[in-house]
């Protein structure tokens, strides 16, 4: 098996949906971006489990986040070998859900 082929295998095994990896995208671009507009003072966290984090710490939040988004896509990779349509409406629900809410909270959201 050549280079290409166990490259093209391994990216299957850890992104079997394009939407998997759509939604762990947004997850950590939201990560990045709510750290960065948080520690600049420039938004408070609309969410209030994950408030309490990222005012202790913008660190501890985005390990948390992290260790979520990585669960995550661990669970829907591995779920995908048994019922893949569902993963994949899912995930693309999710992505779907996700920036709406994260859209929502920024241009009408209230602290």
């Amino acid at each position: 098996m050549d280079s290409v082929a166990r490259i093209s295998e391994l990216t299957k095994a850890v992104f079997p949906s394009r939407a998997i990896a759509l939604l762990v995208a947004i997850g950590f671009l939201d990560l990045v971006m709510t750290a960065v507009l948080h520690a600049n003072g420039l938004i408070v966290e609309m969410n209030p489990l994950m408030r309490v984090l990222i005012e202790r710490s913008e660190v501890l939040f985005a390990v948390v986040k992290s260790a979520t988004i990585v669960f995550a896509w661990i669970a829907l990779a591995l779920y995908a070998q048994t019922n893949y349509q569902f993963v994949r409406k899912a995930a693309l629900t999710g992505s779907i859900v996700y920036v709406t809410i994260w859209v929502t909270w920024f241009l009408v959201g209230r602290p």
